[in-house]
């Protein structure tokens, strides 16, 4: 029997009942979709998986979108990509320390065709730091004043891998020279800030700290203005989940109303190794 254990506030869940080492049925594909759209995080622990297990179980739910950073993917898996520092390059999207500010996204925003959800599995943690957190869109929105939400609902945001590579650059991140984001002409890709789920047809906001560089028809100023405002708001402390990772968990996420933005942990002293799917996104985005 499957169970889920809600977190405190308005985001995430513990699963119980679910084991990741087998593919799931149709009916735990059924229950864990309601959830992910209920919940926007859920949290399996304890979990002990191959790398072609968590790709037979994150395959049964959409089509996975290898990461375009070649030299990440795991060997022999090219659907898994490894993030944190013990592969073959540093993979990391959080700040060197606490001083910086936090890359909040939803996956691949900036694509054609962005994620919908992804997985993400523990395989070593830092015994200090390296936590994800998620804030939930649904409430970010909910919290907007009615002019504030009807404006919203008007402006088209712009994504471009441009912003994440200006970000990691100025952090050394060595993905921005010479990686999947070191790109001379960054394409564009233009998507409403308000975005409704096809489930439930509820609107949530769909920006990035850092990867949405501009608005339709607004100055660079206005949108630097409205854009820092809107995510001190939207990543506010009462609208998170914070994820502190230990070997064996596997988080899966809603990127259709969930940003999450990863912790800074000494690299120097303890190593991080995540395994990540993808989920490709399978509805247009309204």
């Amino acid at each position: 029997m499957i169970n889920f254990r809600p977190c405190p506030g308005p985001i995430g869940a513990h699963v119980e009942g679910v084991s990741l080492a087998q593919p799931p049925s149709s009916a735990t594909i059924d229950a864990v979709e309601s959830a992910l759209e209920r919940y926007g995080v859920l949290v399996f622990r304890d979990q002990k998986i191959t790398p072609a297990q968590q790709i037979a179980f994150s395959a049964a739910f959409a089509d996975l979108e290898p990461t375009a950073r070649v030299e990440a993917r795991l060997n022999g898996y090219p659907e898994i990509f490894v993030v944190g520092n013990t592969g073959k390059r540093i993979v990391s999207f959080a700040p060197a320390d606490g001083s910086g500010d936090l890359e909040w996204h939803s996956d691949h925003m900036h694509l054609d065709q962005p994620a919908r959800a992804s997985l993400l599995y523990c395989r070593e943690a830092p015994p200090v730091g390296g936590d994800t957190l998620f804030a939930c869109m649904y409430s970010a929105f909910d919290a907007l004043e009615p002019e504030e939400q009807a404006t919203a609902r008007e402006l088209t945001a712009i994504h471009s891998i441009a912003g994440l590579q200006a970000f990691l650059r100025e952090r050394g991140e060595r993905g921005a020279v010479d990686g999947e984001y070191a790109v001379p002409e960054a394409k564009m890709v233009n998507w409403p800030l308000v975005r409704h789920h096809p489930l439930t047809g509820r609107p949530t906001l769909y920006f990035g700290s850092k990867v949405t560089i501009g608005i339709e028809g607004w100055a660079a100023e206005r949108v630097q203005a409205y854009q820092s405002d809107l995510n001190t708001r939207a990543t506010a402390p009462e609208f998170r989940y914070g994820h502190e990772w230990r070997p064996g968990d596997a988080v899966l996420w809603g990127n259709r109303r969930v940003l999450q933005a990863g912790t800074p942990f000494d690299g120097s002293q303890h190593r991080r190794e995540m395994h990540w799917t993808t989920f490709r996104e399978d509805q247009p985005i309204q």
